[in-house]
């Protein structure tokens, strides 16, 4: 049986845990079965109480990012959760300092401990509209990396930034990851939930390669993985 892994990736702070909480309850209410797994790294937990509430399940998995470190973990996690569980759809909120291809791979090791088939939705990232400043001075290449990694890209916080911030947002996307689809989301006026929900129930991503990997390593350092 297929169970589709859907990452919502963003830096700290970009607004990824309201998104995912919004998001979870539409697609319950779209009669998906669902379940959240969250790499809570420094940001604010979900209340376990409050995604039970709504139907949900979350595994919170902590002591480092889930695509590297404790990569055993989150296919164990993602295998129980087959077993005991049985979600259609699985909505990784990882860590702010994650990798979205890696954390394809991590996703793919739960296939030898469960009788299931990964299947991945489009990898999303959240740039923070608000902070793109920041962002980029602070953690560019991560930030750059989140971003030529992903599926779609959706401009965050688009309530509260700037005109100027938001076109240059865009641009930023634009620059790093020209095939990416550009969108609008804001958790406080619900712009762009419905197109998210949307993107994770109809739309797939190409599994983990070792030769685009490989591809994306030799266009930012110049080199392959050695």
């Amino acid at each position: 049986m297929n169970m589709k892994v859907s990452q919502i990736a963003g830096f700290l702070g970009s607004g990824k845990t309201t998104a995912l909480m919004k998001i979870g309850e539409g697609l319950v209410k779209r009669g998906c079965k669902i379940a959240i797994v969250v790499n809570d790294v420094g940001e604010i937990s979900i209340d376990s109480k409050y995604v039970e509430a709504n139907g949900l399940e979350a595994r919170e998995i902590a002591g480092g990012c889930i695509c590297c470190q404790i990569a055993g973990s989150f296919a164990e996690t993602l295998a129980k959760l087959h077993d005991g569980f049985d979600p259609e759809i699985v909505i990784v909120e990882p860590s702010g300092v994650a990798i979205p291809w890696g954390l394809k791979r991590a996703a793919e090791y739960s296939e030898a401990k469960s009788d299931m088939v990964i299947e991945h939705a489009p990898v999303i990232t959240l740039v923070d509209a608000t902070r793109i400043d920041m962002l980029l001075k602070a953690v560019r290449r991560l930030v750059e990396t989140q971003i030529r990694e992903a599926d779609v890209c959706f401009v965050n916080k688009v309530d509260a930034a700037t005109p100027e911030s938001i076109a240059k947002t865009e641009e930023l996307i634009k620059t790093i990851n020209p095939r990416a689809e550009i969108a609008h989301l804001s958790s406080v006026t619900g712009e762009g939930l419905e197109m998210v929900t949307d993107i994770i129930m109809n739309k797939v991503s190409p599994r983990y390669d070792d030769a685009v990997e490989e591809e994306m390593l030799r266009k930012e350092y110049g080199r392959r993985d050695e």
